[in-house]
């Protein structure tokens, strides 16, 4: 039976959502702050702002980098993980700065990120009916997130953007 810790790093995402909702939940208790842009300001720090920029570092640098290609089912060394480590180092950075600049930098990370996610999400769909790749990091968590958290970004966008 895994530890928690594998368990963590397994589904690295929901670890981050779930801080981010504490977060959240905090805000808006303490400081009133309106629930759709406290959530989404939060998942833009933790979910797309930490967890971007430990991501960029992680796939940048072995042997993480090489743990990762195998948890994603790609062959460890490929020039590829250098490009997916710039772009998560990139929306981490513009998640971090969307949670302290807020207005329209949020709306613009929010879009910039979203489309990253989605087409990301679509791409482990692929991989996942094309060649069967259901390792850890391909499949599962990684795939709802990619293709839901966009939608819920946008929601949550909209509603704040709308005043509720």
């Amino acid at each position: 039976m895994p530890d928690i810790s594998e368990k963590i790093r397994d589904h690295y995402a929901v670890f981050f959502l779930v801080i981010a909702l504490l977060c959240a939940v905090v805000d808006i208790i303490l400081f009133g702050t309106a629930v759709p842009e406290a959530v989404l300001a939060y998942i833009l720090l933790f979910n797309i702002g930490i967890q971007g920029i430990l991501a960029g570092f992680m796939h940048w640098y072995s042997p993480a980098a090489d743990k990762i290609a195998e948890k994603i089912g790609w062959k460890p060394g490929s020039p590829f993980q250098k490009e997916v480590a710039a772009a998560d180092a990139a929306f981490g950075v513009l998640g971090v700065l969307a949670f302290f600049l807020r207005d329209n930098f949020l709306v613009a990370t929010v879009i910039g990120v979203s489309i990253m996610f989605f087409f990301m999400g679509i791409g482990h769909v692929l991989d996942i009916r094309k060649s069967r790749n259901i390792s850890p990091y391909n499949a599962g968590s990684v795939v709802y997130f990619d293709l839901l958290l966009p939608i819920a970004m946008i929601v949550l966008l909209v509603l704040w953007k709308t005043g509720y």
